[in-house]
């Protein structure tokens, strides 16, 4: 073991309603690295394994900079304001609980806890606690530009028994052609 658990927290606000962000935010695709920039600076490929009402498995592959990165993440989905992944991975194991919390019919708090730790037999500095933080807040900023668009073109991932928009249709079809083959 390369070194202990450490915990980190980013919460920020996004100005769409709490169902419409746990649908949104919970519905895993291959492309979810378009939304915040890691399939251009990571290089961020994800492949979607398993889909089911209460969990979802997905695999990230991302370079590192020093070679490849790998995890598999376990989602567990506790509809309707809360879900947990826990991932394991060639550099780090980590334990992410998210939370939302309605603050009115059109804004909902979005708070994600986390734990991690490296794994493996590569050694390096960790990152300074706040400096991760800094730049998870930063990712969850530019994914919130994405939802919130959605949210207001009342686009994006459908209420149960709604007709799905052109987007989640184009969405839906991407899971299907890539997802057989691989938080946002």
């Amino acid at each position: 073991m390369v070194g202990g658990w450490r915990t980190y927290r980013v919460s920020l606000t996004f100005r769409a309603p709490l169902a419409f962000v746990y649908r949104w935010c919970t519905d895993y695709t291959p492309k979810d690295g378009r939304y915040s920039g890691e399939d251009r600076s990571l290089g961020l490929r994800r492949r979607i394994v398993r889909r089911s009402r209460r969990r979802v498995v997905f695999e990230n592959v991302f370079d590192v900079g020093e070679g490849w990165g790998w995890e598999r993440h376990v989602v567990s989905l506790s509809p309707p304001d809360r879900w947990r992944s826990v991932g394991k991975g060639n550099y780090q194991e980590s334990v992410l609980d998210y939370r939302l919390t309605a603050m009115s019919p059109r804004r909902t708090k979005f708070t994600m806890r986390w734990r991690s730790r490296p794994t493996g037999s590569v050694a390096r500095a960790r990152v300074p606690r706040s400096a991760v933080e800094k730049y998870v807040a930063a990712l969850w900023r530019r994914r919130a530009r994405t939802l919130e668009r959605e949210a207001r073109r009342g686009t994006g991932v459908a209420a149960p028994g709604v007709a799905a928009s052109s987007e989640t249709r184009r969405r839906t079809a991407t899971k299907v052609t890539e997802g057989a083959g691989s938080s946002r």
